[in-house]
């Protein structure tokens, strides 16, 4: 009889811790806002989270890069500056309201880094390759109006295929 009792118990536990665990993984799959990464910024840690739930991504072809996606004045003036190194695949993904020449440039950054500049129809206009923290204060335009930026590591753009005339997904 109190054997069957102390089974019980332990099965009943065993159920409950079950279920919490269940809670939790729910929770974490369904949560609202998801950190993607910690961004060091003079000896300051600044957290940027994603407004999605799902990393969103650029595919070309069967490569793709996993993106942050740049739609403000103040993460676009940000973008990749201050940051000690980036994923390889991985990249920041900015959006103008309208199509422009728009100008980057290398300050407060710490590795090389190729600019694929992206027309309104998401074709690449052209493809800025290794620009190095060094032309700062240089700024860089592209060659006609463009609608999205794509910064990703120094030679990404040659290893993935990406050219002038590439067709670029944006996928979330």
């Amino acid at each position: 009889m109190i054997k069957n009792m102390k089974k019980s118990i332990v099965q009943g536990i065993a159920i409950v811790l079950f279920l919490v665990l269940c809670f939790f993984l729910f929770l974490l799959l369904n949560e609202k806002e998801r950190t993607l990464s910690f961004l060091s910024n003079q000896d300051e840690l600044f957290l940027v989270k994603q407004k999605e739930t799902i990393t969103p991504y650029i595919a070309i072809g069967l490569n793709s890069i996993r993106i942050t996606i740049a739609d403000t004045e103040t993460e676009r003036s940000l973008g990749l500056s201050g940051t000690s190194s980036l994923p390889k695949r991985h990249g920041k993904w900015f959006v103008f309201n309208t199509p422009g020449k728009y100008g980057f440039w290398m300050k407060d950054m710490n590795y090389p880094i190729d600019i694929v500049w992206v027309r309104d129809d998401m074709i690449v206009s052209s493809v800025e390759e290794n620009v190095l923290p060094e032309s700062f204060p240089e700024v860089v335009y592209p060659k006609e109006n463009i609608r999205f930026v794509l910064e990703i590591n120094a030679f990404e753009a040659r290893e993935l295929g990406i050219t002038t005339g590439t067709l670029l997904t944006l996928k979330k």
